[in-house]
């Protein structure tokens, strides 16, 4: 079975999305090695062979970063938070030094790749969002 590229978040999926293609190209590549003009088993086994040293390589090289380093920052201090964390706390990590939007957008997109949680909050005056680490999110160490 051919090795699925597609789901993969951040850097690490931008760089292994092409896995099937490049399986495939290296499988042809064995089959003219050898000779022949089809693509056999023992080509396809050497091509996945090749493609899991290269995707090991890639996740111990990039991790699950996300090529956002608000979005990294954030999943970080969230896998160290047991109690989630505030969209004021989170601000608070960047010292005032990123807006509303640009912590929205990384907050989104850790949303989107189900990577983090959000769960609203009554203060008795506006409600406040606290967020957390998904079983996703949690399991994996930011660079």
């Amino acid at each position: 079975m051919l090795p699925a590229s597609d789901g993969v978040p951040g850097l690490l999926g931008a760089i292994t999305s092409r896995a099937e293609a490049q399986v495939m190209r290296l499988a042809c590549l064995y089959a003219l090695l050898d000779g022949g003009t089809e693509i056999k088993a023992m080509h396809l086994r050497a091509a996945l062979a090749v493609w899991d040293y290269c995707e090991a390589s890639a996740r111990f090289i990039f991790g699950d970063s996300l090529g956002d380093s608000i979005a990294d920052t954030v999943l970080l201090a969230l896998r160290n938070s047991q109690e989630g964390l505030t969209r004021t706390e989170i601000s608070q990590l960047f010292q005032g030094n990123r807006d509303r939007e640009q912590i929205g957008r990384a907050l989104g997109s850790l949303l989107e790749y189900g990577l983090v949680r959000m769960v609203p909050e009554e203060t008795g005056g506006q409600k406040a969002e606290r967020w957390f680490v998904s079983e996703e999110g949690g399991t994996k160490k930011t660079n």
